[in-house]
């Protein structure tokens, strides 16, 4: 099966996963806490949490900052 055409208009996703590791937290519940509490967008794709890339990135980046 060839490589699906990648779609230029979807921007790059992390799963709950991903993201809770690039935010270097200790487990997903910790992240979905912030989410609960509208700390951090996301959005559901079925039962699904997805995190726009660029700003898991940038929360990273300021969290290590301000440490």
């Amino acid at each position: 099966m060839a490589d699906p055409v990648r779609d230029p208009e979807i921007p790059d996703l992390y799963s709950l996963q991903q993201a809770t590791t690039r935010l270097g937290y200790a487990s997903k519940q910790s992240l979905l806490n912030r989410v609960t509490r509208g700390e951090v967008a996301c959005a559901r794709v079925g039962n699904s949490y997805v995190f726009r890339a660029a700003l898991i990135d940038q929360l990273a980046a300021t969290e290590v900052a301000a440490d």
